[in-house]
């Protein structure tokens, strides 16, 4: 197989696996898992997608290396972009859940959110000062109106944080933010770039911290194979 086929069958299953589950036709969740393990099973998958998602396969954007040093999710399987999403929801709200001081209140958000989402909301300010007013008070509407109804606050989460990578996407140019559509069941309505709360660099520079840990992950288990022989 040339290296250049490879490539393309590399980014063509990226693709697939970066995909929301809805838009890879209507399967049952334990049949599209199996297919997506065999080269069959996986054309079908991809034929499915076509026809929800068809812009994300034009030829003219099978290329998707060229975005790889800045856009390190273009490779990242599903579960791995809805987490990212979560966490990018958690840092924007993170101005409102600093203030919260009652214990329950704090408790019932941190189990909402997962230790790891809240622990970020608690230490990263992408702000280079102090977090814009209009950020915290439009955190704090968001608290109050879910209340302690853990559902609805997953979801507002989950929404404000697929519109901020979005956000991103559509900066970065039109056919990243059409690809990133693909991997939410109903993806906010664009533009999304206009309904940010967090600056633009934010995502862009937490993208980085990912890719330089991922890297050093990477360093870490091949020296432990190394060491191992």
């Amino acid at each position: 197989m040339s290296a250049d086929r490879a490539i393309r069958r590399q980014h063509a299953q990226a693709l697939l696996d970066g995909l929301h589950p809805r838009h890879r036709g209507d399967w049952p969740a334990a049949l599209a898992e199996r297919a997506r393990y065999s080269v069959l099973g996986r054309r079908h998958l991809a034929r499915s997608a076509m026809q929800s998602v068809p812009t994300v396969w034009a030829p003219d954007q099978e290329r998707w290396q060229t975005w790889h040093e800045q856009e390190p999710w273009l490779l990242w399987p599903h579960a791995r972009v809805a987490a990212f999403t979560r966490e990018l929801g958690a840092i924007a709200l993170g101005p409102a859940l600093r203030l919260l001081v009652e214990r329950d209140a704090v408790l019932f958000v941190r189990e909402t959110l997962g230790m790891d989402h809240w622990r970020r909301s608690q230490s990263v300010n992408p702000w280079r000062e102090q977090a814009p007013e209009a950020v915290r008070h439009m955190g704090q509407a968001v608290l109050q109106r879910c209340e302690r109804d853990a559902a609805a606050l997953s979801a507002a989460i989950d929404e404000r944080g697929s519109i901020e990578f979005l956000g991103h996407a559509e900066r970065a140019g039109p056919a990243l933010a059409e690809r990133l559509a693909g991997a939410y069941a109903i993806p906010p309505p664009s533009p999304c770039s206009k309904e940010c709360w967090l600056p633009p660099h934010a995502v862009a520079a937490l993208l980085r911290e990912r890719a330089a840990h991922d890297r050093a992950s990477a360093v870490m288990a091949s020296e432990a194979e190394e060491g191992a022989e």
